[in-house]
This record gives structure tokens, C-alpha cells and sequence, in this order.
């Protein structure tokens, strides 16, 4: 069994959050930092209670915590792995796509067609400085798609991500990657592992310009969706705008 070098306690626990928040919140900076990959499996619960020096219980309650936020996943009688989108798409599926047809006999379940529309690297708006916690000299990436099904455009999609963790995201991979769900791409592709995500849905009116864009008249009556997806220790790497036309779909709540 591996111990782990630290200098002091004070590494694991920096704050005053109960014993078994403070070891999620060291096992998260653990995961963030790749003593565990997405996939691989965690030791037992002895194990790792021997490594932080606390009860069986306390660890099983950190355990939980991460279970509950989808950082990691339990496999009955096999153990406890870091969460892998791939591995685990129905789960995603319900916790972060919402989207239905209204008749599904006749409309597919999600849409099934991405067209990128831009791709940039650019400073970040002083909004998106307050939702990322970034500085005006910062970077983000910036991009636009729309997502499609046989019955025309259902939803354009943008999207703003942390220049330095999304190193790695390129115009060709954005555009043509395998993965079915884009925080699965995220995470297989880009090391970016999403753990939670804060949303707000409003009925608005879509843009004049993107109105031109898409030749649709004006006004167009949509479904706006605003998510931040943060990663671990709780720092947010991602801001989307999702906006939705409702004629033939609809948002259905878990």
C-alpha cells in the first residue's frame, strides 16, 4: 500500500469543514492532480482510511460525497473508480441533458447533427470574468455550434472555457469529436473532468442578429439555458449558453 509524502496534516485538512468534508475535499485535490485517472479504481476503504489516518466511517462518509457529486462511481462488488463519462452515459445523459422531443415516434431523442460555426481565443467580457473567476489579461476559448435534428436547428450552442485548462481544444476536435456527450470530450481529450454544474433556464426572446443568421423571423420565443461547469476543488472552467427552440422539443426536469 502506498503512503503518501505530504509535509504536514495541514496538506489534507487546510480548513475547518468537518473531518469527512475535509478528506473529500483532499481525496477531489488528489483525483484533480492524477493519483487517480478517470477508470481507475480507488484503493478499498481500509486502504485509503489508513492513508489519511481516520475511521473506516469517516472515510466512507468523504467516499459518498464524491459519489453523490459523480467525481467517482460505487460497482457493486467490484469498488470505487473516478467517474468516466464515457463509462457512464446514462448517468450523464440525466444529469446534464434535458432536452426531449415532444413526439418521440416522429422527432429523434436528441439532436443528432453539430455544425461549428466559430471557433476563437479572446479576452474574456467582464461577465464572463465573473462567472469563470478569471482577469481581463486572461484568455478564453470561444465558440459557437448548432445542434440539429431532421426537423431543422434545435439548439445553438456557445460556449466559453478557461484558456489554460483548454490548451488542447482546437477548431478540428471540437468539430469532429467521437463522443457523444461534449463533457465526455472534455474529459477524454482535454483532461477536464466536470463534477458539477450550475444552471438557470428563462424564457427569452433570440437575438435579431442570430435571427438573420439562422433566416428565421422576428421575434423567436426560446429556451435559454446559462451553466457554469465547475471541475474539482470547486473551480469553475467552463460558462454555456444554451438556447433552445421549443416547437417540436421540450425540457423535462430529473
Amino acid at each position: 500500500m502506498e503512503d503518501f509524502e505530504l509535509e504536514s496534516k495541514s496538506y489534507f485538512f487546510p480548513n475547518r469543514l468537518t473531518l469527512f468534508e475535509q478528506v473529500s475535499q483532499s481525496l477531489s485535490r488528489l483525483i484533480s492532480e492524477k493519483k487517480w485517472r478517470p477508470g481507475e479504481m480507488l484503493p478499498n476503504e481500509t486502504e485509503l482510511a489508513q492513508m489519511f489516518n481516520v475511521s473506516p466511517g469517516t472515510m466512507r462518509r468523504a467516499l459518498k460525497l464524491l459519489v453523490d457529486k459523480g467525481v467517482l462511481i460505487r460497482h457493486q462488488g467490484k469498488g470505487t473508480f473516478v467517474a468516466e463519462f464515457s463509462n457512464n452515459q446514462q448517468l450523464v445523459y440525466k444529469r446534464y441533458i434535458k432536452l426531449q422531443p415532444d413526439n418521440p415516434e416522429v422527432d429523434e431523442a436528441v439532436p443528432t447533427k453539430s455544425d461549428l460555426l466559430f471557433f476563437e481565443r479572446v479576452s474574456p467580457s467582464l461577465e464572463i470574468q465573473q462567472l469563470l473567476n478569471l482577469q481581463p489579461s486572461d484568455q478564453v476559448v470561444h465558440a459557437g455550434r448548432t445542434l440539429s435534428a431532421s426537423s431543422g436547428i434545435v439548439t445553438f450552442d456557445e460556449l466559453w472555457g478557461v484558456g489554460k485548462d483548454f490548451e488542447k481544444l482546437t477548431k478540428e476536435n471540437l468539430a469532429h469529436h467521437r463522443e457523444k456527450l461534449l463533457y465526455a470530450f472534455y474529459q477524454s481529450e482535454l483532461g477536464i473532468s466536470i463534477t458539477r454544474c450550475e444552471e438557470r433556464i428563462k424564457a427569452v426572446l433570440l437575438p435579431l442578429d442570430l435571427c438573420n443568421v439562422f433566416k428565421l423571423s422576428y421575434p423567436q420565443p426560446v429556451i435559454e439555458i446559462r451553466r457554469v461547469a465547475f471541475t474539482f476543488e470547486d473551480r469553475p472552467v467552463e460558462f454555456h449558453r444554451q438556447l433552445s427552440f421549443t416547437s417540436r422539443y421540450h425540457y423535462r426536469i430529473f
